[in-house]
């Protein structure tokens, strides 16, 4: 039986599907050139714009961020300096490494932190199936990284850091963002506006930190024309993750999230067959760590 509004779900599941989609394209524009500092910098750069271009619209020429209190604030600019920032510049480093199938899948742990963080901080309760789901989204995982799924060069195990690594941040970044909308009424475009700068100049700070700074904006056509599509996908993932963060708890919203790896599968067999492969142990982890994410999701 499910206690939320029907609207809740059905933004989750439609997040899940732009977010499992989204890398593919990331994929794509990394095969054809460009690089994971380039990827997380010009995705994030097509976020920002079409966010702050929804806001003034919607606010009818003038940006309604004032008035917004400085701990509110500081919760979304936090989400997206660690999330949105950081945690993207491992996770598309991971997708470059890994795979986007083995990636994304890797990184679908994130609910079992964002399960923790949110009993721990939130005080949101877990039942005697959460945990059950979360053993069984542990033991998908261990099978995914078994899987020898991902690029059809292979990987090192080492590269289970950054999508590992990633999803704690991700995990991090959404509750940080559920306390955002706790602490005072905010609408979800403001919030994202916020999220989405503080992730940009954070990217851009490391890339010209790193001496890479000109890479940020290089790229042929090709690289552009998929990091804007994977840009344009994650800039609504993000707007329905943050409208379900308004109506329900984070630790069954980012649960739910963890289906996307499955539409990353299913598009990858397509778009990605001469670059990915796709086994049976990378398609078993998946189903088990979902069905583990269903069991967290439903109120007993």
């Amino acid at each position: 039986m499910f206690e939320w509004p029907t609207e809740f779900y059905m933004l989750l599941m439609a997040c899940a599907v732009f977010r499992g989609s989204e890398v593919i394209f990331s994929k794509r524009g990394l095969e054809s050139g460009g690089n994971w500092l380039q990827n997380t910098f010009q995705t994030l750069f097509v976020r920002t714009v079409l966010a702050w271009s929804l806001l003034f619209v919607l606010s009818e020429g003038e940006i309604l961020i004032r008035g917004i209190s400085i701990v509110s604030m500081g919760a979304f600019v936090f989400s997206g300096v660690v999330a949105a920032g950081i945690g993207s510049l491992l996770f598309y480093n991971g997708v470059d490494r890994m795979g986007a199938s083995v990636c994304t899948a890797i990184t679908n742990t994130r609910p079992l932190f964002v399960v923790v963080l949110a009993v721990v901080l939130l005080g949101e309760d877990i039942t005697i199936s959460g945990v059950i789901g979360i053993i069984l989204a542990v033991i998908g995982a261990i099978l995914i990284t078994q899987s020898k799924s991902g690029n059809l060069t292979g990987w090192k195990k080492s590269d289970v850091a950054f999508p590992l690594i990633a999803a704690l941040l991700f995990a991090v970044g959404n509750v940080a963002r559920k306390f955002g909308f706790v602490v005072e009424p905010i609408s979800a475009i403001q919030a994202l506006a916020i999220n989405e700068i503080a992730a940009l100049i954070t990217v851009g700070i490391y890339g010209i930190w790193l001496g890479r700074g000109h890479e940020l904006y290089k790229g042929d056509v090709k690289s552009y024309q998929n990091f804007l599509l994977s840009g344009i996908f994650v800039f609504f993932a993000l707007f329905l993750l943050f409208q379900a963060l308004i109506i329900g708890p984070v630790s069954i919203a980012d649960p739910i999230l963890g289906t996307a790896p499955l539409f990353t599968a299913v598009i990858a067999v397509v778009l990605l067959g001469k670059v990915e492969k796709i086994t049976k142990t990378l398609i078993i982890g998946t189903l088990l760590t979902i069905i583990g994410i269903a069991l967290l999701t439903i109120s007993w």
